[in-house]
């Protein structure tokens, strides 16, 4: 109990304090500071926090899921196909980036639903993300040869996650559905935790998990939809939070679901600091800083681990 407040405090001073510092120090409220703490730090910030915390939600749930400490947001492929997208676009229909992106998408999602109405196999689920990571792969690498410097170049920028936006509009149309992705997970969170014990187990007790365990996948990945077309595919949060939550708070999905979400948000508030003041004249890709962060971070768990 007293590690989850000490965490809940530690998150809200990151968020309250980071808006206010800048590479020069304290940022001074005159009429120019205002605009960049109004338009730039402020949705930054909320954006990095829900953002963050819906990443280690779904990181964690996934983790249940598949029964595998070793699965993230990403284990289905969708950044892949996110990124095919994109690649595509720029090959010359920039205009219709966004629609090539949701056409990928709604075809991913109508896979999944398929399996879904097939008696739903986790496993087989899995080995299909597999598959369907290592063609995007593939066909992003033949899009490379084809695209000119400037588009690699913007393309591999996008990969590695951005967390630019200007003003609040644009949090207007995705906090919501963040908030209600986490809502989602919440009403879930009881029969998740029996999954994480058994799915004979949660059967017994009256939990449809095959229904249960695909709906959640297809919401999972509507969310990722919506993070990676807003903020690129940013990795190792959902892969790193929910095993530092778990040893810091508990084990049991239930209780240790809002710390997960607090401590994701928390920590790419974090390294979304770090970007912004690391170098003098450019913001470092928020995906390159999650990466020196938590593969350290997720290395000394893992040291800890064996030692105990």
């Amino acid at each position: 109990m007293k590690k989850t407040i000490l965490l809940y405090i530690a998150v809200i001073l990151a968020v309250t304090l980071t808006p206010f510092i800048g590479r020069e120090g304290i940022i001074d409220l005159n009429e120019q500071g205002l605009y960049i703490l109004e338009n730039l730090r402020l949705p930054r910030v909320y954006l990095a926090f829900l953002v963050g915390g819906i990443l280690s939600v779904i990181g964690s749930t996934t983790q249940v899921i598949f029964r595998n400490p070793l699965a993230t947001p990403y284990t289905l492929g969708f950044s892949s196909v996110a990124a095919l997208g994109l690649a595509i676009a720029e090959l010359g229909f920039n205009s219709f980036s966004l629609g090539a992106y949701i056409a990928l998408s709604s075809i991913f999602l109508l896979i999944l639903l398929f399996l879904y109405l097939n008696k739903f196999s986790s496993q087989r689920v899995l080995l299909f993300g597999v598959c369907l990571s290592i063609f995007s792969s593939s066909a992003i690498v033949f899009v490379q040869s084809i695209l000119g410097n400037e588009s690699i170049a913007r393309l591999i920028r996008w990969m590695m996650g951005s967390l630019s936006i200007v003003g609040f509009e644009g949090l207007l149309y995705t906090a919501p559905l963040y908030i209600l992705g986490l809502i989602f997970f919440v009403i879930h969170k009881r029969s998740l935790t029996l999954i994480s014990i058994g799915e004979d187990f949660a059967q017994t007790r009256g939990v449809p998990t095959r229904k249960v365990n695909a709906t959640l996948i297809l919401v999972s990945n509507i969310l990722i939809a919506v993070v990676v077309w807003q903020c690129g595919p940013i990795g190792f949060v959902g892969l790193i939070i929910p095993h530092i939550t778990r040893r810091l708070v508990s084990a049991n999905y239930e209780r240790s679901l809002m710390p997960t979400f607090i401590l994701g948000g928390g920590f790419l508030v974090l390294c979304d600091f770090i970007s912004r003041i690391v170098l003098a004249n450019s913001i470092i890709p928020i995906g390159a800083i999650t990466a020196c962060v938590g593969a350290p971070v997720l290395a000394l768990q893992l040291f800890k681990r064996s030692e105990s």
